[in-house]
């Protein structure tokens, strides 16, 4: 049914069908593989006829896209939701990186079929843009709120989140033996305070 149209489900009942079908096929194809995941795969998976999903779906790519948007949903609502003014803005900076570490963790299958599909698939690509986007832009209002001013602001944030990401794939993903993950952490926070020239009282 890829010429067919897809229809947005109104009852609650095809909402929640819709949502375990965004959530078993992208769970299922950052598994297995996004190339080795066919829609029968899915809908077996989700206890839905292969009709249901076109029904909602024009193929696997469409369930891929929302479940990605699932994706950084929930990476990032926890984080934004500690964005708040701190007295310690060292202690901000700790609790912030400790909840990517644990999103990684949870969505550590995830992210490795992601980064693949980055490198050949232009809406991937432009999704994880976009997260950058909205995630460099929140960090700085953030900071605006912390009362740090300094010039270049959007850059060092944009800098700083991609320390932060490279902290987390190295503590999640690679985890080589002769690197103290702890002693990166403190690193990566000391270089954050310098890199917004944070004078700690």
């Amino acid at each position: 049914m890829e010429n067919g149209k897809t229809r947005e489900p109104q009852q609650k009942r095809s909402i929640e069908k819709k949502n375990k079908i965004i959530e078993t096929g992208f769970t299922l194809m950052c598994e297995k593989g996004y190339q080795k995941t066919t829609t029968a795969d899915i809908a077996k998976a989700a206890g839905v006829s292969t009709g249901i999903i076109y029904s909602y779906f024009q193929d696997k790519h469409d369930i891929f896209i929302a479940g990605l948007r699932l994706f950084g949903d929930k990476l990032l609502t926890p984080m934004f939701a500690t964005l708040t003014p701190s007295v310690d803005f060292r202690e901000a900076l700790s609790h912030i990186i400790d909840i990517l570490i644990e999103g990684h963790k949870v969505f550590g299958n995830a992210h490795k079929e992601i980064e693949a599909l980055t490198m050949t698939d232009p809406e991937v690509s432009a999704f994880i843009l976009e997260l950058e986007d909205v995630t460099t832009k929140r960090l700085v209002s953030f900071l605006n709120e912390e009362g740090i001013v300094c010039d270049d602001l959007l850059e060092r944030a944009h800098i700083i989140y991609n320390m932060v990401e490279s902290l987390c794939h190295e503590i999640i993903f690679h985890n080589h033996e002769y690197l103290d993950a702890h002693r990166m952490k403190d690193i990566v926070i000391e270089t954050v305070l310098a890199i917004l020239q944070v004078k700690e009282k």
